[in-house]
C-alpha cells in the first residue's frame, strides 16, 4: 500500500489527468500505431502475399553483386548497402557521400532491386537516396513513418513522439503512486451497479496490469526519439567539451588508413554464411565500404536470434574474407553501454522472443490504448457540466475509432491501387480520406449510441475487407502460402477476419445497459 497525503494525492491526480488529457489523443495515436508497427515486417510480407525467400540476404548473391558493380560509375563503389523489402526483393544501393542543392548531406548513387531467387534485376534508379521509390513497401513504410514521426518533418516528428513518451511516463508514474492498493487492484472485479463505476474499475484493472509495460514503452520510446538528436549533442558538450570529432571517434572509432589499391572482392556468400552461423540467423542488413579495394570492409548486421536479446554485427575484410571481429553499436568494443543501448530497441519493439513476444507486445499495446481512452472518458465525465469539455469529449470516439478505421483504409487503398502501381500515392490518401469521413460522421451524427454502433460496424467491415482484397487483387491462396512457408500471411488473414467479425457482432448486438446517471437505456454492446 502506498501512503500519500490528501494534498499530494490531489496533485498527483492532477498530473495524471492533465498528462493524459492534454496529449491523450496524440498519445493514443502513437501507442496504437506502435502496436501495429511491431508487425511492420510481417505486414509488408502479407501485403504482397508472401515471399519466396524467407531470409533474402542469406541467399547466394555474390555473382549478382559483381555483375551490378560493373554497371555503375566507379565513384559509386565507395559504399554499398544491401537490404530487402517485404516481398523478399534485395536492394543494392551503390553510392557515395554528396550534398543536395540546399547543402543538405545525402547519399547519391544507383539502387538496383533484384529477385534473390531468380537473380532477375527488377528496377534501376539513379539519384539521391531520398528520391528512390519502393511501391511494394508503401504500406509498411507508411505505418512506420506514422508511428515514428507522425508524418511530420524530421527532426520535428521525433521530438513530438519523444515528448509524448515523457507524457506517458508522467501518467504511468503518477498512476503507480495513485494506486493505494496496487496488488488488490490487479484483481479488482468491475462493479455492475453503475456504468461509471464499471468503467472506472475496468480502467484501474487494465492500467494496473499495464503499468510495467507503460514504463518500458514510455522510457524506451522517449530515449529512441531523443538519443540520436539531442542526446549525442548533450554528450558532446558534457563529456567532450563540444568536440564532436572526438565524440565520433569514441563512439565509432578512429578511421582506418585508406588503401585505394584495386583488389578482387572476396566471396560475399562465404562471409555472410560465417556471420549467420555466429549470429544464429541470416543478416538483416549488409554494408560494404570501398568495394573492390584493398581496404574494403563488409559489415553484416543481424537482429537478435530466437530467444536472444542482443543484435549482432560482424566485420570482415572485403579483399580476402578474413573475419575481423564483432562491431558493437556504440564504441569500439563490447561494453555495458552498448548492451544497454541495443536493449532499448529490443524492449521497445518486443523482439526478444520472436513472434511470441511481439504478440504479447501487441496485446499490451492495445491494452494501453484502452487505458488511454477510458482515462480520457472518465476525466471528461467528471466535467460533463461544461459545454467545452462536452465538445472535447466528442473527439474521443472520433479518434478512438477513426484511427483504426483509417489505418485499415490505408491497406484497402494499397490493394486497390496494386494493379496500377500507384500505392505510394493511394496508401496515405486512403488514410486521409477515411480519417476525414470518420471526423465528418462524428460531427454530424449526434446520437451517441448510433455513432458507436456505426463506427464499430465500419471498423469491422474494413478489417474483413483486407484479407478479401489481398486475395482478390491477385494474391496467393492459403494452399500456396503453406507450400512456400508463408504461414504469417495466413495468420494475419485470420486475425483480421476474426477482429472484423467481432466488431460487426458488437455493432449489431443489443443489450440493456445503464446510463451514466443510472437510467436504463438500450445501447450497442461494448
Amino acid at each position: 500500500m502506498i501512503e500519500l497525503s490528501q494534498a499530494r494525492s490531489k496533485r498527483l491526480l492532477a498530473v495524471h489527468g492533465w498528462a493524459g488529457t492534454v496529449l491523450g489523443l496524440a498519445l493514443y495515436v502513437v501507442i496504437l500505431t506502435g502496436a501495429v508497427v511491431v508487425f511492420a515486417h510481417e505486414i509488408g510480407t502479407w501485403s504482397v502475399s508472401g515471399t519466396r525467400a524467407q531470409q533474402p540476404l542469406a541467399a547466394p548473391m555474390d555473382a549478382k553483386i559483381r555483375e551490378l558493380a560493373g554497371q555503375v560509375d566507379p565513384e559509386y563503389l565507395d559504399d554499398l548497402n544491401l537490404f530487402h523489402n517485404g516481398a523478399g526483393h534485395i536492394s543494392a544501393f551503390f553510392h557515395t557521400h554528396a550534398a543536395k542543392d540546399d547543402g543538405h548531406p545525402m547519399d547519391k548513387g544507383v539502387r538496383f532491386t533484384f529477385d534473390p531467387v531468380t537473380g532477375e534485376t527488377l528496377t534501376r534508379q539513379e539519384g539521391f537516396g531520398d528520391e528512390f521509390e519502393d511501391p511494394l513497401s508503401a504500406l509498411d513504410h507508411f505505418l512506420v513513418e506514422l508511428h515514428v514521426n507522425l508524418h511530420a518533418p524530421e527532426p520535428v516528428g521525433l521530438y513530438l513522439t519523444g515528448i509524448l513518451g515523457f507524457a506517458m511516463l508522467a501518467a504511468a508514474v503518477s498512476g503507480f503512486l495513485l494506486h493505494r492498493h496496487l496488488i488488490k487492484d490487479l484483481f479488482v472485479a468491475p462493479r455492475l451497479s453503475s456504468r461509471l463505476l464499471n468503467a472506472r474499475d475496468r480502467h484501474i484493472l487494465a492500467g494496473s496490469w499495464g503499468l510495467p509495460f507503460a514504463f518500458v514503452l514510455a522510457f524506451t520510446g522517449a530515449f529512441l526519439s531523443f538519443a540520436g538528436s539531442i542526446g549525442l549533442m548533450t554528450i558532446s558538450m558534457a563529456a567532450f567539451g563540444g568536440d564532436q570529432q572526438k565524440l565520433i571517434e569514441t563512439i565509432i572509432g578512429m578511421p582506418e588508413a585508406e588503401d585505394a589499391t584495386p583488389a578482387q572482392p572476396a566471396d560475399l556468400d562465404a562471409m555472410l554464411r560465417q556471420s549467420a552461423e555466429m549470429s544464429g540467423n541470416g543478416p538483416a542488413f549488409v554494408a560494404i565500404t570501398h568495394y573492390g579495394r584493398a581496404d574494403a570492409r563488409v559489415y553484416a548486421f543481424h537482429l537478435a536470434a530466437e530467444g536472444g536479446l542482443q543484435s549482432q554485427q560482424h566485420v570482415f575484410k572485403g579483399s580476402d574474407g578474413a573475419y575481423l571481429g564483432p562491431k558493437p553499436s556504440i564504441g569500439t568494443k563490447p561494453s555495458a553501454g552498448d548492451a544497454a543501448f541495443t536493449l532499448m530497441g529490443v524492449l521497445h519493439f518486443g523482439t526478444f522472443a520472436g513472434l511470441l513476444s511481439r504478440v504479447i507486445w501487441f496485446a499490451l499495446g492495445l491494452a494501453m490504448c484502452y487505458v488511454t481512452l477510458t482515462g480520457l472518458q472518465l476525466w471528461l465525465r467528471r466535467r460533463a457540466d461544461s459545454p467545452l469539455w462536452r465538445r472535447l469529449g466528442r473527439s474521443v470516439p472520433i479518434v478512438g475509432y477513426g484511427l483504426p478505421i483509417a489505418l485499415a483504409a490505408s491497406g484497402i487503398s494499397f490493394f486497390l491501387s496494386l494493379s496500377a502501381g500507384t500505392m505510394l500515392f493511394w496508401t496515405p490518401a486512403g488514410f486521409l480520406i477515411a480519417a476525414g469521413l470518420s471526423i465528418a460522421i462524428g460531427c454530424l451524427l449526434r446520437d451517441e449510441t448510433q455513432l458507436y454502433r456505426l463506427y464499430r460496424g465500419l471498423l469491422g467491415a474494413t478489417l474483413i475487407a483486407l484479407p478479401l482484397l489481398r486475395w482478390l487483387m491477385g494474391g496467393i491462396g492459403w494452399d500456396g502460402m503453406l507450400e512456400s512457408g508463408n504461414d504469417i500471411v495466413i495468420l494475419l488473414d485470420l486475425a483480421l477476419a476474426a477482429g472484423g467479425l467481432g466488431y460487426l457482432y458488437i455493432a449489431l448486438a443489443h443489450r440493456r445497459e445503464p446510463r451514466w446517471s443510472g437510467v436504463e437505456r438500450e445501447v450497442a454492446a461494448e
